[in-house]
């Protein structure tokens, strides 16, 4: 570990402190996001009865193939 002097060492405390309350606000906006994805995901069900899924492929030495709802983008 490197230290410096007196006002150097807060400053990087700012700066540390400043990094864990940005991580925590980036999880807090994710999880909000997320409910937002809930949300589409039933209100697609609840307007078309279900969902309408559409099979995707991936190409590349390991793609795969996957089923999308073309209605909502929500992946089975």
């Amino acid at each position: 570990m490197v230290y410096g002097t007196l006002n150097q060492e807060a400053k990087k405390k700012e700066l540390y402190d400043n990094i864990t309350l940005y991580e925590k606000k980036i999880q807090e906006l994710k999880i909000q996001i997320e409910e937002i994805n809930e949300i589409i995901i039933r209100d697609c069900v609840f307007k078309n009865g279900k969902h309408e899924y559409v099979r995707e492929i991936e190409f590349g030495p390991y793609g795969g193939s996957y089923w999308v709802c073309k209605k909502c983008g929500y992946e089975r």
